[in-house]
């Protein structure tokens, strides 16, 4: 499952989760991921889910996609990546199925008697 935030400065507008084979960005209603921002394209970029995460991809905007501060026409993207988009950021937060922490774990741990 693809986990990111849509951010404006420091600001986080939307939380997104989603599973979608396909996720638009830009300023045209029909975007999954609308920005109202007329540095944004109307069909700015797309988010692909590939057989081993997900993908960005510039959809020919005007004004670029970058990806880590890096204009890009097509990339893999990686949890903490930045996908600035106008003078907006989308922040990966997570690119696959669930991931279990450190705190998660701890009430999973097995003690094992060592023998003497």
């Amino acid at each position: 499952m693809l986990k990111l935030d849509l951010m404006f400065k420091d600001k986080v507008l939307k939380h997104i989760e989603t599973d979608q084979s396909e996720i638009t960005i830009g300023r045209g209603n029909n975007n999954d991921i609308i920005i109202d921002n007329l540095a944004v394209s109307k069909e700015h970029a797309a988010i692909v889910k590939l057989p081993d995460g997900y993908g960005l991809v510039d959809l020919k905007s005007t004004n670029g996609t970058l990806l880590n501060d890096k204009d890009i026409q097509k990339a893999s993207l990686a949890p903490q990546d930045r996908i600035t988009i106008g003078k907006h950021t989308l922040i990966i937060k997570s690119t696959g199925g669930p991931t279990a922490t450190a705190a998660d774990l701890a009430d999973k741990t097995v003690k094992v008697a060592t023998s003497k």
